[in-house]
């Protein structure tokens, strides 16, 4: 039975956000160079970038009662993690996130919640909550990664173009295939989308990096597409930084779109109280 203590529950959000972070600031490659063909002008891929707009649109809230993640480390013995996972566009348009980290038993281990401008970790055992504002300076300094927060929005919705990135797009077409190009957050790299059109309905399957050298720095893979309420979504992500040599896949299952979740699932106090000892996130890697 595997213990998740105040370091592992960190980790294990750490191994989500850097997920995250890896399907949406810095894509996913393929193995081998991505075969481009005829190229086609933005107005032909424009109608299937609406449609993945459209569909986040039309999430007002979303919850993942069951999300299985396995992470291999080079040859180290793989890990399973279990989460749960809640998101809900308030009334004013904000964004608010939760994410739990499960024991063996469902118990929350591990809370993470971003409400508006403000973000909060709280480990249950160690009745520990982190609090502070939600900055990608925030998400640095506690995940050591550089991690955008529109990125985890982007990442959540399988559409990598939320974060408004839509200028300086060279777009070109293999068959049911759309491979469009565009300049990486990152100086000098290059992101690679591909969509793949089935039924006029586009699929995000690949999001792919190199950088300036052209080196291939991690590939992702979104598979088992099926609708939720009428949404079409990925229930499969494979990831691999061969860099790293780490290979995570991600299993997603009891999906619900647009079901009533309370807005108290995104509220701060009850880990404010007087049983959880609060700290600075600058503390938090502090034993």
């Amino acid at each position: 039975m595997r213990i998740l203590h105040k370091n592992g529950v960190l980790r294990t959000l750490c191994f989500f956000l850097c997920l995250l972070i890896v399907i949406v600031h810095n894509g996913c490659a393929t193995n081998g160079n991505i075969i481009i063909e005829s190229p086609v002008s933005l107005s032909e891929v424009s109608p299937h970038l609406e449609t993945l707009q459209a569909r986040y649109d039309l999430t007002d809230t979303l919850r993942t009662d069951k999300m299985r993640v396995i992470i291999q480390e080079g040859d180290n013995e793989a890990e399973e993690l279990r989460e749960r996972l809640w998101y809900k566009k308030s009334i004013d348009g904000s964004d608010l996130l939760r994410i739990q980290v499960l024991g063996a038993f469902n118990d929350p281990k591990g809370i993470a919640i971003a409400n508006r401008d403000e973000f909060l970790l709280a480990f249950i055992e160690q009745q520990e909550t982190y609090k502070g504002k939600l900055s990608d300076g925030i998400l640095r300094e506690i995940f050591g990664i550089d991690l955008r927060v529109s990125d985890v929005l982007s990442a959540i919705f399988a559409n990598p173009f939320l974060d408004g990135r839509t200028k300086d797009l060279k777009v070109t077409r293999s068959g049911k295939k759309y491979i469009v190009m565009r300049p990486s957050v990152e100086s000098g790299s290059t992101e690679y989308i591909i969509l793949h059109i089935q039924d006029d309905e586009p699929r995000v399957i690949q999001w792919s990096i190199k950088d300036k050298d052209d080196t291939l720095l991690q590939s992702a893979f979104f598979s088992d597409y099926r609708e939720v309420d009428g949404i079409l979504r990925p229930h499969k992500v494979h990831i691999e930084r061969p860099i790293e040599q780490t290979r995570v896949t991600v299993s997603i299952a009891q999906v619900q779109i647009n079901t009533e979740i309370k807005q108290s699932r995104f509220d701060f106090s009850p880990f404010l109280t007087d049983d959880f000892i609060i700290k600075s996130f600058s503390d938090i890697h502090q034993p």
